[in-house]
Protein backbone atom coordinates (compact mmCIF):
# COMPACT_ATOMS: atom_id res chain seq x y z
CA UNK A 1 0.00 0.00 0.00
CA UNK A 2 1.36 3.60 -0.86
CA UNK A 3 2.01 5.57 1.78
CA UNK A 4 -0.43 8.18 0.99
CA UNK A 5 -3.60 5.87 0.91
CA UNK A 6 -2.05 5.12 4.75
CA UNK A 7 -2.04 8.77 5.56
CA UNK A 8 -5.87 9.17 4.22
CA UNK A 9 -7.12 6.04 6.29
CA UNK A 10 -4.90 7.68 9.54
CA UNK A 11 -6.81 10.72 8.35
CA UNK A 12 -10.26 9.49 8.89
CA UNK A 13 -9.79 7.83 12.08
CA UNK A 14 -9.87 11.01 14.69
CA UNK A 15 -8.02 8.93 17.99
CA UNK A 16 -5.26 8.24 15.75
CA UNK A 17 -4.80 11.55 13.60
CA UNK A 18 -1.93 13.53 15.13
CA UNK A 19 -1.73 16.89 15.47
CA UNK A 20 1.45 17.30 17.16
CA UNK A 21 4.71 15.99 15.78
CA UNK A 22 7.67 14.77 18.20
CA UNK A 23 11.27 14.59 17.84
CA UNK A 24 11.99 10.96 16.67
CA UNK A 25 14.21 10.87 19.62
CA UNK A 26 11.35 11.25 21.93
CA UNK A 27 9.18 8.61 20.48
CA UNK A 28 12.63 6.43 20.88
CA UNK A 29 12.76 7.89 24.56
CA UNK A 30 16.37 8.69 24.04
CA UNK A 31 17.45 11.18 26.87
CA UNK A 32 19.41 14.24 26.22
CA UNK A 33 22.77 14.01 27.28
CA UNK A 34 25.53 16.80 28.11
CA UNK A 35 28.48 15.35 26.06
CA UNK A 36 30.00 12.58 24.21
CA UNK A 37 26.31 12.08 22.08
CA UNK A 38 28.55 11.37 18.77
CA UNK A 39 32.02 9.90 18.37
CA UNK A 40 34.67 12.73 16.90
CA UNK A 41 36.74 10.98 14.23
CA UNK A 42 38.21 12.00 10.74
CA UNK A 43 37.22 8.38 9.41
CA UNK A 44 34.49 9.27 6.81
CA UNK A 45 31.58 7.09 6.15
CA UNK A 46 31.11 4.73 3.23
CA UNK A 47 28.30 6.01 0.69
CA UNK A 48 26.94 5.25 -2.94
CA UNK A 49 23.71 5.43 -4.77
CA UNK A 50 20.22 5.71 -3.41
CA UNK A 51 18.74 2.33 -4.02
CA UNK A 52 15.36 4.14 -3.88
CA UNK A 53 14.77 7.62 -5.61
CA UNK A 54 11.96 10.08 -5.46
CA UNK A 55 10.41 10.29 -9.38
CA UNK A 56 9.90 14.30 -8.54
CA UNK A 57 11.17 16.75 -6.23
CA UNK A 58 7.89 18.26 -3.85
CA UNK A 59 7.53 21.50 -4.00
CA UNK A 60 5.39 24.69 -2.86
CA UNK A 61 1.70 23.26 -2.45
CA UNK A 62 3.01 19.76 -2.26
CA UNK A 63 2.26 17.77 0.73
CA UNK A 64 5.37 15.42 2.33
CA UNK A 65 4.69 13.17 5.28
CA UNK A 66 6.56 12.65 8.11
CA UNK A 67 8.46 8.94 8.31
CA UNK A 68 8.55 8.22 12.52
CA UNK A 69 5.25 10.85 13.47
CA UNK A 70 2.86 9.36 10.92
CA UNK A 71 2.02 13.39 10.08
CA UNK A 72 1.35 15.09 6.94
CA UNK A 73 2.69 18.78 5.89
CA UNK A 74 1.51 21.11 3.32
CA UNK A 75 4.64 22.72 1.57
CA UNK A 76 3.91 26.23 1.50
CA UNK A 77 6.51 29.24 0.50
CA UNK A 78 10.38 28.68 0.04
CA UNK A 79 12.24 30.56 2.58
CA UNK A 80 15.83 29.09 2.53
CA UNK A 81 17.48 28.42 -0.86
CA UNK A 82 21.33 26.42 -0.69
CA UNK A 83 23.20 24.63 -2.86
CA UNK A 84 21.81 21.09 -1.94
CA UNK A 85 18.28 22.12 -0.27
CA UNK A 86 15.55 24.16 -0.79
CA UNK A 87 13.28 25.11 2.90
CA UNK A 88 9.66 25.78 2.97
CA UNK A 89 7.19 26.56 5.53
CA UNK A 90 4.34 24.40 6.13
CA UNK A 91 1.17 24.28 7.68
CA UNK A 92 2.46 23.61 11.16
CA UNK A 93 3.79 27.38 11.82
CA UNK A 94 6.51 25.82 14.50
CA UNK A 95 8.51 23.58 11.83
CA UNK A 96 10.01 24.00 8.46
CA UNK A 97 10.13 21.76 5.51
CA UNK A 98 13.79 21.23 4.53
CA UNK A 99 13.95 19.72 0.67
CA UNK A 100 17.05 18.29 -0.87
CA UNK A 101 17.45 18.52 -4.47
CA UNK A 102 17.49 15.90 -7.28
CA UNK A 103 20.88 15.57 -7.32
CA UNK A 104 22.08 15.23 -3.91
CA UNK A 105 19.40 12.43 -3.49
CA UNK A 106 21.14 10.35 -6.21
CA UNK A 107 23.36 9.33 -3.25
CA UNK A 108 22.55 8.01 0.33
CA UNK A 109 24.76 9.89 2.53
CA UNK A 110 21.93 12.60 3.33
CA UNK A 111 19.42 9.84 4.41
CA UNK A 112 22.22 7.78 6.14
CA UNK A 113 23.18 11.41 8.20
CA UNK A 114 19.69 12.12 8.58
CA UNK A 115 18.92 8.85 10.35
CA UNK A 116 21.78 9.10 12.38
CA UNK A 117 21.10 12.76 13.78
CA UNK A 118 17.05 12.13 14.62
CA UNK A 119 17.61 8.69 16.44
CA UNK A 120 19.51 11.17 19.26
CA UNK A 121 18.45 14.14 21.04
CA UNK A 122 20.31 16.95 21.16
CA UNK A 123 18.46 19.98 23.42
CA UNK A 124 20.86 23.26 22.71
CA UNK A 125 18.45 26.55 22.32
CA UNK A 126 18.13 27.58 19.33
CA UNK A 127 20.42 24.79 17.23
CA UNK A 128 17.60 23.41 14.29
CA UNK A 129 18.45 19.80 14.75
CA UNK A 130 16.47 17.59 12.63
CA UNK A 131 13.30 16.79 14.05
CA UNK A 132 12.00 13.69 11.99
CA UNK A 133 12.98 12.35 8.68
CA UNK A 134 10.55 13.68 5.00
CA UNK A 135 8.67 11.01 2.69
CA UNK A 136 7.21 11.41 -0.47
CA UNK A 137 4.02 9.58 -1.34
CA UNK A 138 6.17 6.60 -2.30
CA UNK A 139 8.12 6.80 0.91
CA UNK A 140 11.12 7.85 -0.93
CA UNK A 141 13.28 9.65 1.30
CA UNK A 142 13.25 13.45 0.20
CA UNK A 143 14.43 15.52 3.09
CA UNK A 144 14.11 16.45 6.71
CA UNK A 145 11.31 18.34 9.18
CA UNK A 146 13.30 21.03 11.49
CA UNK A 147 11.93 23.64 13.95
CA UNK A 148 11.63 26.89 12.45
CA UNK A 149 14.56 29.96 12.78
CA UNK A 150 13.95 33.48 12.94
CA UNK A 151 16.43 36.54 12.22
CA UNK A 152 19.07 37.60 9.57
CA UNK A 153 21.79 36.19 8.56
CA UNK A 154 25.17 36.78 9.97
CA UNK A 155 26.50 37.32 6.33
CA UNK A 156 23.84 40.41 6.07
CA UNK A 157 24.20 42.10 9.39
CA UNK A 158 27.38 41.79 11.37
CA UNK A 159 29.56 40.39 8.82
CA UNK A 160 28.18 43.08 6.85
CA UNK A 161 30.33 45.85 8.53
CA UNK A 162 28.80 49.32 8.77
CA UNK A 163 25.59 49.11 6.37
CA UNK A 164 24.76 45.46 7.53
CA UNK A 165 24.58 46.63 11.66
CA UNK A 166 23.18 50.10 10.70
CA UNK A 167 20.47 48.48 8.46
CA UNK A 168 19.34 45.64 11.55
CA UNK A 169 21.11 46.33 14.43
CA UNK A 170 21.64 50.32 14.48
CA UNK A 171 21.39 50.76 18.46
CA UNK A 172 23.98 47.98 19.17
CA UNK A 173 27.65 49.10 20.75
CA UNK A 174 30.46 46.94 21.49
CA UNK A 175 28.84 45.19 24.28
CA UNK A 176 25.67 44.05 22.67
CA UNK A 177 28.40 42.31 20.25
CA UNK A 178 30.32 40.93 22.79
CA UNK A 179 27.32 39.74 24.08
CA UNK A 180 26.11 38.18 20.51
CA UNK A 181 29.38 36.48 20.04
CA UNK A 182 29.14 34.81 23.67
CA UNK A 183 25.95 33.61 22.66
CA UNK A 184 27.50 31.81 19.65
CA UNK A 185 30.07 30.49 21.19
CA UNK A 186 28.37 29.21 24.00
CA UNK A 187 25.94 27.01 21.82
CA UNK A 188 29.61 26.22 19.72
CA UNK A 189 30.47 24.88 23.57
CA UNK A 190 27.77 23.05 23.90
CA UNK A 191 28.03 21.79 20.38
CA UNK A 192 31.65 20.75 20.94
CA UNK A 193 30.79 18.70 24.29
CA UNK A 194 28.24 16.56 22.43
CA UNK A 195 30.60 15.93 19.37
CA UNK A 196 29.13 17.65 16.87
CA UNK A 197 31.31 20.21 14.77
CA UNK A 198 30.15 22.56 12.08
CA UNK A 199 33.22 20.77 9.85
CA UNK A 200 33.64 24.42 8.11
CA UNK A 201 31.49 27.05 9.12
CA UNK A 202 29.32 28.65 6.70
CA UNK A 203 28.43 32.21 8.42
CA UNK A 204 25.42 32.66 5.85
CA UNK A 205 23.88 29.81 8.01
CA UNK A 206 23.73 31.57 11.61
CA UNK A 207 20.73 33.69 12.27
CA UNK A 208 20.65 36.36 14.38
CA UNK A 209 17.19 37.76 16.13
CA UNK A 210 18.80 39.76 18.73
CA UNK A 211 21.93 39.27 21.60
CA UNK A 212 20.47 36.63 22.98
CA UNK A 213 18.17 34.79 20.53
CA UNK A 214 20.50 32.88 17.96
CA UNK A 215 19.41 30.12 15.51
CA UNK A 216 22.16 27.31 14.26
CA UNK A 217 20.24 26.33 10.76
CA UNK A 218 21.20 23.57 7.81
CA UNK A 219 22.82 21.60 10.98
CA UNK A 220 22.42 18.03 8.42
CA UNK A 221 25.60 19.95 6.65
CA UNK A 222 27.58 19.91 9.91
CA UNK A 223 29.89 17.06 10.48
CA UNK A 224 28.78 14.41 12.39
CA UNK A 225 31.12 11.13 13.68
CA UNK A 226 32.05 9.75 9.85
CA UNK A 227 29.65 11.74 8.46
CA UNK A 228 31.27 14.91 6.05
CA UNK A 229 30.52 18.58 6.27
CA UNK A 230 28.59 19.61 2.99
CA UNK A 231 29.52 23.05 2.66
CA UNK A 232 33.27 24.65 1.72
CA UNK A 233 34.52 27.78 2.43
CA UNK A 234 37.87 29.48 1.96
CA UNK A 235 37.47 31.92 4.26
CA UNK A 236 37.19 29.70 7.28
CA UNK A 237 39.72 27.01 5.53
CA UNK A 238 42.79 26.32 7.98
CA UNK A 239 46.14 27.29 6.34
CA UNK A 240 47.98 23.94 6.69
CA UNK A 241 44.82 22.78 4.43
CA UNK A 242 45.18 25.63 1.70
CA UNK A 243 48.92 24.64 1.31
CA UNK A 244 48.21 21.13 0.62
CA UNK A 245 45.77 21.98 -2.09
CA UNK A 246 43.75 19.06 -1.42
CA UNK A 247 39.92 18.22 -1.05
CA UNK A 248 39.41 17.84 2.67
CA UNK A 249 36.53 16.09 3.48
CA UNK A 250 37.11 15.36 7.05
CA UNK A 251 37.94 18.31 10.01
CA UNK A 252 39.85 18.08 13.57
CA UNK A 253 38.70 19.66 16.60
CA UNK A 254 41.88 22.20 16.61
CA UNK A 255 41.27 22.85 12.71
CA UNK A 256 37.65 23.71 13.83
CA UNK A 257 38.96 25.46 16.84
CA UNK A 258 41.01 27.73 13.96
CA UNK A 259 37.65 28.64 12.30
CA UNK A 260 36.17 29.87 15.60
CA UNK A 261 38.74 31.87 15.82
CA UNK A 262 38.05 33.55 12.48
CA UNK A 263 34.54 33.85 13.30
CA UNK A 264 35.38 35.58 16.87
CA UNK A 265 37.86 37.93 14.85
CA UNK A 266 34.90 38.80 11.99
CA UNK A 267 32.32 39.40 14.85
CA UNK A 268 34.46 41.90 16.87
CA UNK A 269 36.20 43.42 13.76
CA UNK A 270 32.46 43.29 12.38
CA UNK A 271 33.02 41.72 8.70
CA UNK A 272 36.64 42.28 8.44
CA UNK A 273 38.81 39.16 7.21
CA UNK A 274 41.76 38.59 9.61
CA UNK A 275 44.21 38.46 6.46
CA UNK A 276 45.36 41.51 4.40
CA UNK A 277 45.16 40.86 0.50
CA UNK A 278 49.18 41.97 0.05
CA UNK A 279 50.67 42.90 -3.02
CA UNK A 280 49.55 41.04 -5.84
CA UNK A 281 48.13 38.38 -3.47
CA UNK A 282 44.64 37.07 -3.52
CA UNK A 283 42.79 35.87 0.11
CA UNK A 284 43.71 32.62 -0.69
CA UNK A 285 47.75 33.21 -0.89
CA UNK A 286 47.25 35.44 2.10
CA UNK A 287 46.03 32.40 4.36
CA UNK A 288 48.88 30.03 3.34
CA UNK A 289 51.01 33.00 3.85
CA UNK A 290 49.37 33.55 7.33
CA UNK A 291 49.75 37.26 6.43
CA UNK A 292 47.90 39.33 9.41
CA UNK A 293 48.48 42.72 8.89
CA UNK A 294 47.67 44.22 12.62
CA UNK A 295 50.22 44.64 15.40
CA UNK A 296 49.99 44.55 18.98
CA UNK A 297 53.76 46.30 20.12
CA UNK A 298 56.69 45.18 21.73
CA UNK A 299 57.93 42.29 19.35
CA UNK A 300 54.56 41.51 17.92
CA UNK A 301 54.71 43.31 14.58
CA UNK A 302 52.30 42.91 11.37
CA UNK A 303 53.50 40.73 8.36
CA UNK A 304 55.83 42.09 6.06
CA UNK A 305 54.18 40.99 3.00
CA UNK A 306 50.70 42.05 4.89
CA UNK A 307 49.75 45.91 3.78
CA UNK A 308 49.21 47.79 7.16
CA UNK A 309 45.24 48.06 7.30
CA UNK A 310 43.96 51.97 7.18
CA UNK A 311 40.99 53.76 8.13
CA UNK A 312 38.20 52.29 10.37
CA UNK A 313 39.84 49.23 11.19
CA UNK A 314 43.12 50.41 12.75
CA UNK A 315 40.99 52.09 14.96
CA UNK A 316 38.34 48.88 15.77
CA UNK A 317 41.77 47.11 16.30
CA UNK A 318 43.12 49.72 18.49
CA UNK A 319 40.04 49.53 21.35
CA UNK A 320 40.21 45.95 21.46
CA UNK A 321 41.64 44.87 25.21
CA UNK A 322 45.04 44.46 24.62
CA UNK A 323 44.73 40.71 25.28
CA UNK A 324 42.01 40.16 23.02
CA UNK A 325 44.67 41.77 20.49
CA UNK A 326 47.51 39.24 21.68
CA UNK A 327 45.52 36.11 20.87
CA UNK A 328 44.23 37.48 17.81
CA UNK A 329 47.82 38.30 16.89
CA UNK A 330 49.54 34.77 18.46
CA UNK A 331 46.47 32.69 16.10
CA UNK A 332 46.72 34.85 13.16
CA UNK A 333 50.26 35.70 12.54
CA UNK A 334 52.61 32.69 10.94
CA UNK A 335 55.00 33.16 13.97
CA UNK A 336 52.29 33.24 16.77
CA UNK A 337 52.46 30.73 19.58
CA UNK A 338 48.74 29.77 18.89
CA UNK A 339 48.95 29.31 14.87
CA UNK A 340 50.15 26.06 14.63
CA UNK A 341 48.11 22.92 15.00
CA UNK A 342 47.76 21.57 18.13
CA UNK A 343 48.36 24.98 20.13
CA UNK A 344 45.10 26.39 18.59
CA UNK A 345 42.77 27.94 21.56
CA UNK A 346 39.76 26.18 21.90
CA UNK A 347 36.03 27.72 22.16
CA UNK A 348 36.03 27.92 25.86
CA UNK A 349 39.34 30.62 25.64
CA UNK A 350 37.55 32.50 23.49
CA UNK A 351 34.38 32.90 24.99
CA UNK A 352 36.39 33.62 28.58
CA UNK A 353 38.10 36.83 26.26
CA UNK A 354 35.17 37.98 25.15
CA UNK A 355 33.64 38.13 29.10
CA UNK A 356 36.73 39.94 29.98
CA UNK A 357 36.39 42.21 27.34
CA UNK A 358 32.86 42.84 28.08
CA UNK A 359 34.13 43.62 31.69
CA UNK A 360 36.25 46.19 30.68
CA UNK A 361 34.16 47.86 27.99
CA UNK A 362 31.29 48.16 31.30
CA UNK A 363 33.62 49.65 33.58
CA UNK A 364 35.86 51.87 31.15
CA UNK A 365 35.15 55.52 31.26
CA UNK A 366 35.51 55.75 27.42
CA UNK A 367 32.65 56.13 25.11
CA UNK A 368 34.17 55.64 22.04
CA UNK A 369 35.32 52.70 22.79
CA UNK A 370 31.91 51.27 23.21
CA UNK A 371 30.83 52.08 19.73
CA UNK A 372 30.86 49.86 17.07
CA UNK A 373 33.31 51.95 15.20
CA UNK A 374 34.86 54.96 16.72
CA UNK A 375 36.02 58.09 15.28
CA UNK A 376 39.79 58.17 16.94
CA UNK A 377 42.15 55.77 18.75
CA UNK A 378 42.17 55.35 22.17
CA UNK A 379 43.55 58.56 24.62
CA UNK A 380 46.15 57.68 26.74
CA UNK A 381 49.19 59.80 28.32
CA UNK A 382 51.58 58.02 26.13
CA UNK A 383 50.06 59.62 22.23
CA UNK A 384 49.95 63.45 21.30
CA UNK A 385 46.65 64.31 19.41
CA UNK A 386 46.54 66.83 16.60
CA UNK A 387 43.75 67.92 14.91
CA UNK A 388 43.39 67.44 11.06
CA UNK A 389 43.51 70.22 8.86
CA UNK A 390 40.75 68.86 6.21
CA UNK A 391 38.55 66.64 8.48
CA UNK A 392 38.61 68.45 11.46
CA UNK A 393 39.25 65.22 13.91
CA UNK A 394 42.04 64.72 16.26
CA UNK A 395 44.13 61.58 16.01
CA UNK A 396 47.67 60.33 17.08
CA UNK A 397 50.78 61.99 15.35
CA UNK A 398 51.68 58.47 13.84
CA UNK A 399 48.02 58.69 11.92
CA UNK A 400 49.26 61.52 9.73
CA UNK A 401 51.42 61.51 6.90
CA UNK A 402 54.55 63.38 7.43
CA UNK A 403 56.13 62.05 3.91
CA UNK A 404 55.78 62.39 0.47
CA UNK A 405 57.72 61.49 -2.43
CA UNK A 406 58.02 63.65 -4.82
CA UNK A 407 59.41 62.56 -7.89
CA UNK A 408 62.23 59.83 -6.18
CA UNK A 409 62.17 62.53 -3.79
CA UNK A 410 61.26 62.56 0.23
CA UNK A 411 60.00 65.56 1.57
CA UNK A 412 58.88 66.27 5.16
CA UNK A 413 55.68 67.95 4.75
CA UNK A 414 54.66 67.27 8.40
CA UNK A 415 57.40 70.27 8.95
CA UNK A 416 55.85 72.44 6.87
CA UNK A 417 52.69 73.11 8.21
CA UNK A 418 50.77 69.91 6.21
CA UNK A 419 48.23 68.39 8.92
CA UNK A 420 46.88 65.25 6.94
CA UNK A 421 45.47 62.25 8.51
CA UNK A 422 45.91 59.15 6.95
CA UNK A 423 42.19 58.59 5.42
CA UNK A 424 41.94 61.86 4.62
CA UNK A 425 44.83 61.68 2.46
CA UNK A 426 43.30 59.34 0.25
CA UNK A 427 39.95 61.58 0.19
CA UNK A 428 38.75 63.85 -2.69
CA UNK A 429 40.38 67.12 -2.78
CA UNK A 430 38.84 70.38 -4.12
CA UNK A 431 41.44 70.62 -7.08
CA UNK A 432 40.64 68.68 -10.13
CA UNK A 433 41.99 68.67 -14.11
CA UNK A 434 40.22 67.83 -17.40
CA UNK A 435 41.44 64.75 -19.13
CA UNK A 436 42.60 66.13 -22.77
CA UNK A 437 41.22 62.45 -24.24
CA UNK A 438 37.92 61.98 -22.96
CA UNK A 439 37.69 65.77 -21.60
CA UNK A 440 35.69 65.09 -18.24
CA UNK A 441 36.95 66.45 -14.73
CA UNK A 442 38.79 64.23 -12.23
CA UNK A 443 39.44 65.39 -8.98
CA UNK A 444 43.05 64.79 -7.17
CA UNK A 445 43.44 63.27 -3.97
CA UNK A 446 44.28 65.45 -0.68
CA UNK A 447 47.39 63.29 -1.33
CA UNK A 448 48.59 64.19 -4.73
CA UNK A 449 47.15 67.92 -3.86
CA UNK A 450 50.01 68.48 -1.37
CA UNK A 451 52.24 66.52 -4.23
CA UNK A 452 50.98 69.21 -7.02
CA UNK A 453 51.27 72.30 -4.58
CA UNK A 454 55.20 71.38 -2.90
CA UNK A 455 56.05 70.06 -7.21
CA UNK A 456 55.29 73.42 -8.71
CA UNK A 457 57.18 75.10 -6.27
CA UNK A 458 60.26 73.22 -6.16
CA UNK A 459 60.33 70.63 -9.11
CA UNK A 460 58.86 72.42 -11.98
CA UNK A 461 56.00 69.59 -11.40
CA UNK A 462 53.26 69.22 -14.39
CA UNK A 463 49.67 69.35 -14.62
CA UNK A 464 48.42 65.56 -14.93
CA UNK A 465 46.86 65.43 -18.14
CA UNK A 466 45.28 62.02 -18.98
CA UNK A 467 42.77 60.16 -16.77
CA UNK A 468 43.48 56.66 -15.44
CA UNK A 469 40.89 54.91 -18.26
CA UNK A 470 42.82 57.11 -20.94
CA UNK A 471 46.05 56.08 -19.91
CA UNK A 472 44.92 52.54 -20.63
CA UNK A 473 44.09 53.19 -24.02
CA UNK A 474 46.07 52.21 -26.55
CA UNK A 475 47.11 53.47 -30.67
CA UNK A 476 49.58 52.74 -33.20
CA UNK A 477 52.05 54.43 -33.95
CA UNK A 478 52.66 55.77 -37.79
CA UNK A 479 56.35 55.36 -37.73
CA UNK A 480 57.60 51.77 -36.32
CA UNK A 481 54.00 50.33 -35.99
CA UNK A 482 54.08 49.48 -32.16
CA UNK A 483 50.99 49.74 -30.25
CA UNK A 484 51.78 52.48 -26.90
CA UNK A 485 49.89 53.78 -24.55
CA UNK A 486 47.64 56.55 -26.26
CA UNK A 487 48.59 59.39 -23.46
CA UNK A 488 52.71 58.68 -25.07
CA UNK A 489 51.37 59.71 -28.44
CA UNK A 490 52.56 63.08 -29.86
CA UNK A 491 51.25 64.82 -33.14
CA UNK A 492 53.81 65.34 -35.33
CA UNK A 493 53.88 67.73 -38.18
CA UNK A 494 56.06 68.03 -41.30
CA UNK A 495 55.02 71.50 -43.08
CA UNK A 496 57.47 70.59 -45.79
CA UNK A 497 56.46 67.65 -46.58
CA UNK A 498 52.90 69.04 -45.91
CA UNK A 499 52.82 65.77 -43.64
CA UNK A 500 51.19 65.45 -39.81
CA UNK A 501 50.92 61.71 -38.43
CA UNK A 502 50.18 60.42 -34.83
CA UNK A 503 53.36 58.62 -33.80
CA UNK A 504 54.90 57.38 -30.17
CA UNK A 505 57.45 59.56 -27.85
CA UNK A 506 60.72 57.66 -29.02
CA UNK A 507 59.73 57.82 -32.89
CA UNK A 508 58.70 61.63 -32.45
CA UNK A 509 61.76 62.61 -30.77
CA UNK A 510 63.89 60.69 -33.52
CA UNK A 511 61.58 62.61 -35.99
CA UNK A 512 62.25 66.03 -34.53
CA UNK A 513 65.73 65.02 -34.69
CA UNK A 514 65.68 64.28 -38.13
CA UNK A 515 63.78 67.12 -39.49
CA UNK A 516 66.22 69.53 -37.38
CA UNK A 517 69.02 67.55 -39.48
CA UNK A 518 67.18 68.37 -42.73
CA UNK A 519 66.73 71.60 -42.24
CA UNK A 520 70.77 72.19 -41.20
CA UNK A 521 71.81 70.32 -44.65
CA UNK A 522 68.95 72.01 -46.84
CA UNK A 523 70.36 75.43 -45.79
CA UNK A 524 73.61 74.24 -46.38
CA UNK A 525 72.56 73.28 -49.47
CA UNK A 526 70.80 77.06 -50.44
CA UNK A 527 73.91 78.62 -49.55
CA UNK A 528 76.52 76.73 -51.47
CA UNK A 529 77.33 78.58 -55.02
CA UNK A 530 75.91 76.84 -57.92
CA UNK A 531 77.92 79.29 -60.16
CA UNK A 532 79.78 82.36 -60.99
CA UNK A 533 78.57 85.57 -63.24
CA UNK A 534 80.50 88.51 -64.23
CA UNK A 535 78.62 91.83 -63.12
CA UNK A 536 78.32 93.74 -66.44
CA UNK A 537 78.85 96.81 -64.80
CA UNK A 538 81.72 96.69 -62.38
CA UNK A 539 83.34 93.15 -63.89
CA UNK A 540 83.72 91.54 -61.29
CA UNK A 541 82.20 87.82 -60.23
CA UNK A 542 79.56 87.21 -57.83
CA UNK A 543 78.06 83.65 -56.97
CA UNK A 544 74.56 82.57 -57.92
CA UNK A 545 73.67 79.79 -54.90
CA UNK A 546 71.69 77.26 -55.03
CA UNK A 547 68.75 79.04 -53.04
CA UNK A 548 68.91 81.99 -55.84
CA UNK A 549 68.48 79.60 -57.95
CA UNK A 550 65.53 77.98 -56.82
CA UNK A 551 63.78 81.23 -55.61
CA UNK A 552 64.10 83.15 -58.99
CA UNK A 553 63.11 79.87 -60.76
CA UNK A 554 59.50 79.81 -58.32
CA UNK A 555 59.44 83.11 -59.07
CA UNK A 556 59.89 83.06 -62.69
CA UNK A 557 62.44 85.42 -62.59
CA UNK A 558 65.46 85.94 -64.77
CA UNK A 559 68.97 85.30 -62.88
CA UNK A 560 70.61 88.44 -62.04
CA UNK A 561 73.32 90.23 -64.41
CA UNK A 562 74.46 92.61 -62.12
CA UNK A 563 75.86 92.21 -58.11
CA UNK A 564 74.52 93.21 -55.20
CA UNK A 565 76.50 96.62 -54.88
CA UNK A 566 75.86 97.48 -58.12
CA UNK A 567 72.21 96.82 -57.72
CA UNK A 568 71.96 98.66 -54.84
CA UNK A 569 73.74 102.10 -56.39
CA UNK A 570 71.17 101.53 -59.31
CA UNK A 571 67.78 101.31 -57.16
Amino acid sequence: MALLDSFKKTEKADFSYKTTIYPVADLLRKEAKEENLFEITTQCVSFGRSSKVAKSIPSAGNKVFTKYNNTSLLLKEAVMTDHISVTYSTDYMEYFAKIYTAEVLRLDILEKKSERMVQEKVDISGVCWPLDILVDDTGCFVGILVPISKGIQLTRSVLNGSTGLSQFFSQWDKRDLCVLTATILEKVCKMHSLGVMFGCINPASIYVENTKEVYFVDTDCWQIEGFPALSQNQTFTPPEIMRSNSLNLMYTLDQENYQIAVLTFMLMMPGKFPYAKGKNANERDSIKDMSFPFSVGGGMHRSQDAERPSGIWRIVWDHLSYKMCECFYNTFHSEGKYSRPGYRLDTKEWLKIIWEYKDILNDSKRADSRNMFPRTFRRDKKRTFVRCSICGQEHPDFYFIHNIRVQREKVNIWDRGYRICIPCANDQSDVSFTCRCCGRKFYYTNRTKVLHEIGKSEFDFKNQKWCKECKRQTATCRHCGKEVPIYQMKEFEDRRRNLRMSVCGSCFRELIEQSKQERAEREAWKNSVHHWVVCRNCGRSFPITNGDMEYFSRKGYNLPTRCSSCRKIRY
